[in-house]
């Protein structure tokens, strides 16, 4: 009997020591919104949309229009009074929009001229796909969770790369009940007042983050909207949730404290 129980005894301390073992040079990488558990930053767009979607799940409406949307991604254009332009199927497909877009983001790297990427002159490969190839800064720009808001794919193809701005000559109504102007000769858009404040934010935070150029008049213009329109609660829990999984507040929302008012000027 003594012989049989340390035999188990024994036994046990090794399974023990191999689970640890196990434990230890495993990698863990979570997949689920937890306040208790430690998360990586996206290591890529696709990941970081599956993130993006678990951060959505509880409020699902679009960013510029306040649609719904269902857990397959499907829009409900009626629930915001949205205006198709032309593209009714895209329209009612859900896409995630960089609210600093891509080629903003990466038009002054080496990869987007395709440096990296041409192994044949015919073969060459530019821009986003390039950059999303060789590049793991782009890679990390492109994932920050803080720039990846839910819209109507059909206004995220017409918002493009287009600059924001306020356009006071476009006449309401060109989305329907969607506050979003567009003025294509000029590439602007106008969003809402109710999004002023939070693009304002995420512009200014990505252009301190990553080192992206902003015209005077742009800074001036989101410093602006940024006093104007403070975070609201939904904003902050927002930002919360984001510091959750990958590790880091936008500076710009945290500068308010919870009643909306600024703590200190940038």
């Amino acid at each position: 009997m003594t012989s049989r129980r340390r035999f188990s005894v024994k036994g046990l301390i090794i399974c023990l020591v191999g689970i640890g073992l196990v434990a230890f040079f495993v990698p863990f990488r979570p997949q689920t919104l937890s306040s208790s558990v430690a998360f990586e930053h996206p290591a890529n767009f696709p990941e970081a949309k599956r993130f993006a979607k678990q951060l959505f799940k509880e409020n699902r409406r679009t960013f510029y229009c306040g649609c719904r949307f269902d857990a397959y991604g499907k829009v409900d254009l009626k629930s915001c009074g949205y205006k198709v332009q032309g593209d009714r199927r895209r329209a009612q497909r859900l896409e995630w929009e960089h609210i600093v877009p891509v080629s903003r983001i990466a038009s002054h790297l080496p990869c987007w001229s395709g440096k990296g990427c041409c192994e044949e002159p015919k073969e060459c490969i530019r821009g986003r796909r390039c950059c999303q190839k060789v590049d793991k800064n782009f890679q990390h720009m492109e994932a920050d969770l803080h720039n990846l808001v839910p819209e109507i794919g059909e206004l995220n193809a017409i918002r493009s790369n287009f600059r924001f701005g306020v356009l006071p000559h476009v006449k309401p109504g060109q989305f329907g009940q969607c506050e979003f102007k567009v003025d294509k000769n000029i590439r602007r858009v106008e969003p809402s007042a109710s999004k002023r404040g939070l693009i304002a934010r995420t512009y200014l935070y990505m252009a301190d983050t990553y080192n992206i150029r902003l015209s005077d008049a742009q800074r001036q213009l989101f410093k602006a909207w940024n006093n104007q329109f403070p975070p609201t609660q939904e904003e902050i829990a927002w930002d919360n949730k984001i510091a959750a999984i990958q590790k880091n507040h936008n500076p710009y929302i945290v500068n308010y404290d919870m009643t909306g008012e600024k703590r200190n000027e940038y």
